[in-house]
Parts: C-alpha cells; structure tokens; sequence
C-alpha cells in the first residue's frame, strides 16, 4: 500500500530514473524495481550491496552501486523519484536536502519512508518495565521521555525545505508479536546492543528474558506505523 501512494504520486513515465538510498539488501528496491523504470540503488556497505545484487538479479532494468550517498557520482537533475527507506537519519544532515532536491529535475518526487515505533496505551506496560532491566544492567540506555503514541509521528522531514512544495505524508499502522527468543535476536541486532561488550549484552538480554517470561506471557507485540514523507521539487 504504502509503495502504491508513492507511485501514485510521484506519476512517472516508463523512462523516468528512480534513486534509491541506503538500498540495504534490496528489499524495498523490489517494489521499485517491479515498475519497470531505469533503477539506481546505492548501498555503502559492500555485503548489503553484494546481498542486494543477488536479490535483484532478475531484474536488468536495476543498478546497484556501493557507495555512500554523499560520494556517489550521480548527474545532476537526472531523476524523476529519489527515495530512501530507513536511511535519512544516517545521511549528512547538512547536506542531504539540497543533494535530493539538485538530483531531482523539476517537479520529481521526493520520498523519505521511515518506520516509526509507537506504543498505544494498552500496549504500554512492557515497555514501562523493561527500563528497570535497562537501568540496572546498562544505565544510560534507558528510553528518555515519553513513548511515542500512534497519532503523534514525527513532522514531514522537508517541511522546512523551500526546494520541495505538494508535501503529503502517508503512514499504515501495523504490528508483530514475538516469542521472547525471536525478539532477544531482534534486540542483538540493534545497533546499541551490537556496540555493548559481549558480557553486559548478555546480562541485558537475559534480564529482557525473564522479564518477558515471568510478566508478559512469553511474548512481546511491537507497534509501528509505516510513513513516506512525499514533496515535489520546486
């Protein structure tokens, strides 16, 4: 759903170019892909490139390069869709507006997709608790503030841009529950975890563990509301 808003507004012919940033291992550029249109996916690191390429392989219509966004050589005002999914945060944050809009001829389309976690009322007190675990075992990594609730999402990330006009922003509600084995492995491979040594990684995602198993049943229900920040450039 969310990939047929995007194609419904940025309203390409066959031969118009799409960038997409932070390809990963291709799961998003699939949805790009299936529309037929000349393909650039650029991905930094050269495992998820490599990953990407064989995802893509069927598809000759798609380019994957290895490169950071900021170094790759891409011609300017050649693309009709520039897009990235779960990569904003990582991009130059002085630079990455005026690189998407200088990329862009006139009137392409702009779409940043972001999946953003949010915790509705009845789905609360998990979360709630498990800052005890992450106050006694890594103090420091505890959320901060209040939880995200599902109709307070972030604003649209050119909002503030003079280069972009026609903002729109979609977003599809959705959500998984994890047995507490599958969501310890999801938590190993955030990036926060990822950094922390080996022992106090350990210490935490046992203590998540028994959480999970002594209060909540063995199981854990994440929320998330899927969003693409659409715009135009001027």
């Amino acid at each position: 759903m969310l990939f047929d808003d995007i194609r419904r507004y940025a309203d390409l012919a066959p031969d118009d170019s799409i960038l997409e940033i932070g390809t990963g291992t291709g799961r998003a550029t699939l949805h790009y892909a299936a529309w037929g249109n000349p393909l650039t996916a650029v991905e930094p690191a050269p495992a998820m490139a490599d990953v990407a390429r064989r995802n893509l392989a069927a598809f000759d219509n798609v380019d994957v390069r290895t490169s950071r966004f900021e170094d790759a050589d891409l011609a300017p005002n050649s693309f009709g869709l520039v897009t990235c999914a779960q990569a904003w945060h990582w991009l130059d944050e002085a630079t990455r507006v005026r690189r998407f809009a200088d990329l862009l001829y006139a009137h392409g389309t702009a779409a940043i997709i972001a999946n953003i976690q949010v915790c509705p009322p009845d789905n609360l007190a998990f979360w709630e608790r498990a800052q005890d675990v992450y106050r006694k075992h890594t103090p420091g990594m505890e959320h901060q503030g209040p939880f995200r609730t599902p109709d307070d999402l972030p604003p649209h990330p050119l909002a503030e841009s003079s280069f972009f006009e026609d903002l729109e922003q979609v977003g599809y509600a959705w959500h998984w529950t994890l047995g507490t084995d599958d969501y310890l492995a999801l938590c190993a491979t955030h990036s926060n975890k990822a950094a922390l040594d080996a022992d106090t990684r350990d210490r935490l995602l046992t203590g998540l563990g028994e959480l999970i198993e002594a209060e909540f049943g063995g199981h854990v229900t994440e929320h998330h509301v899927a969003v693409a920040g659409l715009a135009r450039r001027v």
